[in-house]
């Protein structure tokens, strides 16, 4: 994002994700412009109708894109463009929250999770967690925008952070929250929660829209990091609490249960 040694292109194709939506689109039209395409390129973006390319178009133009035009290509539309002359960085949008006293603002845009407030899952996580005794550096996996780690690090619960997730935008959104907001938090782009280093604690609100694989293999990571004496607290909702349970008692961890109002946080390990 803010390097200038990337190689430019004459044509650069951009296929949105369907998890995003469209607010990812300002962060990906100053990227694609700004250290992609050439001035003289063409950018072309990949979507269905479902994902708005009827909108998209007008979107690009409003960016400054020149020349936009839509086309069928197969099952998606092709929405391409010549880049604006001049771009500047995206400002993303933000949010105050008041966690355990302390007023923390969180940079959360572009389609993470929960953008505009603390979800429940990590709210519970977070009050269960706050009652764990101080330890020097505490792992977050899947931190997203970093209001668990964040939080927890102000609270006093741990020294610094550390985490991992497997969106960067959604880390280096962290990375800026973490600075905006005074706390040491260290990330790693990694599928694998043992990728950063051993904790006294660890922290996770685990994602339940991964496929089994995907899930089987977390779990079992998260298992590894409270094997040893080490703490494990992972959130889940309440009506998916078995089948995650049940991956820990795989390994051979008997899970504590913190039930809230709609999620659970299983402790294994410690």
């Amino acid at each position: 994002m803010v390097r200038d040694d990337l190689p430019r292109a004459p044509l650069v194709d951009v296929h949105l994700p369907t998890y995003r939506g469209k607010a990812l689109v300002t962060a990906l039209s100053w990227l694609v412009a700004r250290h992609l395409v050439t001035d003289d390129g063409t950018a072309a973006w990949f979507l269905t109708k479902q994902q708005g390319a009827g909108s998209l178009p007008a979107l690009l133009t409003d960016l400054g894109w020149r020349d936009v035009s839509r086309s069928r290509a197969g099952k998606l539309y092709r929405i391409a463009g010549r880049p604006p002359a001049e771009v500047t960085p995206p400002q993303p949008r933000t949010f105050t929250a008041l966690m355990d006293g302390h007023a923390l603002t969180f940079a959360a845009d572009y389609g993470v999770f929960s953008p505009g407030h603390i979800d429940e899952g990590t709210a519970h996580l977070l009050d269960v967690a706050l009652r764990q005794p101080h330890v020097s550096t505490i792992a977050d996996v899947g931190v997203g925008y970093g209001p668990l780690a964040l939080g927890l690090v102000r609270a006093g619960v741990a020294d610094r952070a550390v985490a991992t997730d497997v969106d960067s935008v959604a880390l280096w959104l962290a990375g800026r929250n973490a600075e905006a907001n005074g706390v040491p938090l260290e990330v790693v782009c990694s599928t694998d929660p043992t990728e950063i280093e051993d904790t006294p604690l660890t922290v996770c609100n685990v994602p339940t829209h991964i496929d089994v694989a995907r899930t089987t293999a977390l779990m079992r990571g998260l298992a590894r990091r409270a094997a040893a004496g080490r703490r494990l607290l992972a959130v889940v909702h309440s009506s998916l609490e078995e089948r995650y349970a049940r991956h820990l008692a795989d390994v051979g961890l008997t899970a504590l249960r913190h039930p809230g109002k709609s999620h659970v946080v299983l402790e294994a390990g410690g």
